[in-house]
């Protein structure tokens, strides 16, 4: 997860203190920690980030994606459909997984216990065609076969990654990629919401969305509250960890903060995704 200061940054609401090598390392650890945790109470992420997701079919005419804004779509696509069948039937082995990533597949058997895997990369084997004859090359009980002829030249980075291991041994694990591209929408960027006259109708994960969401440089008001934290935080690092609270008769009083400082939380309000 991307921080959403600099150490630099964070040094400026420290009077641009002339940091020791360890309070850097401190710096750098609340730094990412606050970072973490303004996002989670924000219920979003700030950077700039690319997704790939998928979503359910819905009766509705918008379709709520789940980061924003938006800053580009890439590619609305649908009708899932498998396009490869992978299997694993060597005697040989007591179990078999097919895997998609990011970057290709990943093929794993287990034989009298000893796991053994194989990659099959996207970038050697760029269509459909190319990965399957790469599987069958394989050995050792790996076998594939395309579904239809008609997707020999379909790319093969267009499996989606993040489908889960999918069991393989004497059964065809089903590897599919959303067919059909939707040309027909338009794009509420600050709601994070893609809009058409018809109905995002379909079953489960019946839609993918890639697209871009967040900002391309952190708002200022959210990095001056990500500082003030940070700030607050690493001041707190230099008394006991374990006070409660501290009071001189007269002269000072004083209670660590236990939980988002309100200036800090003013600042971020605004940001804040509702959950319905």
């Amino acid at each position: 997860m991307p921080n959403l200061i600099t150490r630099a940054r964070a040094l400026y609401n420290l009077n641009n203190l002339g940091a020791t090598a360890a309070e850097n390392t401190t710096l750098d650890a609340l730094i990412a920690a606050v970072s973490a945790g303004i996002e989670r109470w924000c219920r979003r992420n700030f950077v700039s980030t690319q997704y790939d997701e998928v979503y359910d079919g819905s009766n509705a005419t918008e379709l709520v994606l789940q980061h924003f804004p938006l800053i580009s779509i890439e590619r609305v696509a649908f009708d899932p459909t498998t396009v490869l069948q992978v299997q694993n039937t060597s005697a040989s082995n007591q179990r078999a997984t097919v895997q998609v990533t990011s970057t290709g597949l990943t093929l794993t058997r287990v034989a009298s216990g000893v796991s053994s895997s194989s990659t099959v990369t996207f970038a050697a084997n760029v269509t459909l065609a190319a990965l399957e004859a790469a599987i069958n090359v394989l050995g050792n009980g790996w076998a594939a076969n395309l579904t239809n002829g008609d997707f020999a030249n379909r790319a093969s980075a267009d499996l989606r990654a993040l489908q889960g291991a999918h069991t393989a041994k004497s059964v065809s694990a089903a590897l599919m990629i959303h067919l059909q591209e939707l040309a027909d929408f338009a794009s509420d960027s600050a709601r994070g919401m893609l809009i058409r006259s018809a109905r995002w109708l379909g079953r489960m994960q019946y839609w993918r969305v890639i697209y871009t969401a967040g900002y391309a440089s952190v708002p200022e008001d959210v990095q001056e509250a990500c500082a003030q934290w940070v700030a607050m935080l690493f001041w707190q690092t230099k008394r006991d960890p374990g006070l409660a609270h501290e009071t001189v008769p007269g002269s000072i009083a004083r209670t660590p903060h236990w939980h988002m400082p309100l200036s800090v939380r003013l600042l971020l309000e605004p940001y804040r995704a509702l959950r319905i």
